[in-house]
C-alpha cells in the first residue's frame, strides 16, 4: 500500500518538492562550476553526473510515475522469480510455495491499484512517456492481478492503446485470454497455459486451426514455439485429438482454483 498512497499524494509532493528539485539542479551546477575554477578535477567528476536526473525530477512530469513503476516491475518480477524457484526446485523449501503465492496475490492487488490509477490520471502511456519497461509494467500489473473487475475495465483502453501505438499487441491478446481463462471459457491466442498433473497445457482454444494465423497476426511466434518454452509441443492434430481431454482436465483445474481462491 506504500506505492498506493504515494502515488496519491504525488501531485502534493511534488508541489512542495519543486523548489528542493530547483534548489539541488543549481547546488550541483553551481559545485561543477566552483571545482573548475578551482580546477578540481576529482570533484567535478563525482558531480556532474547527478546533473541529468536532477533536471528530469525539476522539469520532467514522468520522473516520478517512471520511479514508481520501476518498483513495481521489480515487485511483480522478483516474487515471481520466487515461485518459479520453487516450483522448480521444491527440495526442503517447496512448503513455503503456498506462502509465496499468496504473497504474490496480495502484491499483485497492491501492484493494480497503483497502476489503475496511473492510468485513471495519465491515460495508457506510451514508450516515449515511460520507456519500455514501464510500458509494459501497465500491462503486466493489469494482466497479473485476479481483479476481474479491472481487468474489464482496461481491456477496452489497451485495445484503444494498440490502435495509438502506446500498447503492444500482445498485451491485448494477453489479457483477452486471461479474462476467457478466468471465466473457464476458451481463449483466442492461445497465451494461456496450466500445469496439470506435472504437464504444461494450452488452455482450450476457441478455433485451433486458426491459432497462429492469428498470433502471427500480432507479430508472435507459432504455438508450437512458444509451447516449447514449456517443454511441450504443439500441433492441431494433436490437440484435436486431445481435445476432450484436455477440456476436462481444464475444467477440474478450473474448479479446484475457485475453490481455492474462496478459502
Amino acid at each position: 500500500m506504500i506505492y498506493l498512497k504515494r502515488f496519491l499524494l504525488l501531485p502534493f509532493m511534488l508541489s512542495i518538492a519543486t523548489a528542493g528539485m530547483a534548489q539541488e539542479l543549481d547546488s550541483l551546477m553551481n559545485v561543477c562550476y566552483r571545482s573548475l575554477d578551482k580546477g578540481d578535477t576529482a570533484t567535478f567528476n563525482l558531480t556532474y553526473p547527478k546533473i541529468c536526473d536532477a533536471y528530469e525530477q525539476k522539469y520532467d512530469e514522468m520522473y516520478e510515475v517512471r520511479k514508481v513503476l520501476d518498483r513495481l516491475r521489480n515487485s511483480d518480477q522478483s516474487i515471481r522469480i520466487l515461485v518459479i524457484d520453487l516450483q522448480k526446485n521444491p527440495g526442503k523449501n517447496g512448503h513455503l510455495l503456498p506462502v509465496v503465492r499468496r504473497k504474490m496475490n496480495e502484491i499483485d492487488k497492491e501492484n493494480a491499484k497503483v497502476v489503475a490509477s496511473i492510468i485513471d490520471k495519465y491515460g495508457w502511456l506510451g514508450t516515449e512517456d515511460i520507456g519500455d519497461d514501464g510500458n509494459q509494467t501497465l500491462f503486466l500489473c493489469i494482466q497479473h492481478c485476479e481483479d476481474s473487475v479491472i481487468q474489464h475495465k482496461y481491456l477496452p483502453i489497451i485495445e484503444d492503446a494498440v490502435h495509438k501505438g502506446n500498447a503492444k499487441p500482445w498485451h491485448f491478446a494477453f489479457l483477452t485470454d486471461r479474462i476467457l481463462m478466468n471465466q473457464g471459457k476458451p481463449q483466442i491466442y492461445g497465451t494461456q497455459t496450466v500445469i496439470i498433473d506435472g504437464r504444461t497445457y494450452p488452455v482450450p482454444l476457441q478455433n485451433p486451426r486458426e491459432v497462429d494465423a492469428l498470433r502471427k497476426s500480432i507479430g508472435m511466434e507459432s504455438l508450437d514455439e512458444y509451447m516449447q518454452e514449456h517443454g511441450e509441443h504443439f500441433s492441431v492434430e494433436d490437440y484435436l485429438k486431445e481435445e476432450a481431454t484436455i477440456n476436462e482436465k481444464f475444467q477440474r483445474w478450473f474448479k479446484g482454483r475457485n475453490e481455492k481462491m474462496r478459502q
